[in-house]
């Protein structure tokens, strides 16, 4: 096998998001996979229902759609059908730092109690943040605040597919990582 990973994607990006969706939520977590991996971004995931599954549908649409699923059981199978890698976690609601820390960035799409756990720790490991804001859920509540003053940045708003994607490309083109005010790396 002769894959050279970073000649072939520009990074990992990591959504995180509902496990229940609605049809619009659905149709914009595709549209963010296709465009993440038409841009040459490989996705990293939960694994399993709702925005995940969307965006690694999506993704797997293009042709160098690559994804990755963090999952919480130690069965491989239990990985929607469109993730490539499957990455068991088995510690419930402790694969979502694993999630957070696969990616270069995160996207937030609509989602509950385990979505805002992520978004706490992309803010906490100083991950670039994009939270859509036209869907229902922390990513709306959450779009164009600061968490703390641990950070200089904000979770960045985007209402479309579009708009999340050019944002994350921006952010990770720039190299301009968010800032820690203090030193600290403790949660």
């Amino acid at each position: 096998m002769n894959f050279d990973f970073k000649k072939e994607y520009n990074g990992i990006v990591s959504i995180i998001g509902a496990s229940e969706i609605d049809k619009k939520t659905e149709e914009l977590a595709i549209e963010v996979g296709r465009l993440l991996a038409k841009n040459k971004y490989a996705i990293s995931c939960g694994g399993l229902t709702g925005v995940m599954e969307a965006v690694c549908k999506g993704a797997k649409e293009e042709e160098n759609g690559l994804t990755i699923g963090i999952i919480p059981y130690k069965e491989k199978n239990a990985a929607n059908k469109y993730v490539d890698i499957v990455i068991p976690v088995p510690f419930s609601q402790a694969r979502n730092i694993v999630v957070v820390l696969s990616g270069d960035a995160c996207i937030a799409i609509a989602g509950k109690a385990g979505t805002l756990s992520e978004i706490c720790f992309a803010w906490i490991y100083q991950k670039p943040i994009v939270a859509i804001s036209s869907v229902n859920g922390w990513s709306s509540k959450l779009a164009n605040q600061k968490l703390d003053d641990r950070r200089f940045d904000m979770i960045y708003g985007a209402k479309t597919p579009k708009e999340a994607v050019d944002k994350i490309i921006q952010l990770l083109k720039s190299k301009n990582k968010p800032k820690s005010i203090s030193s600290e790396e403790e949660i």
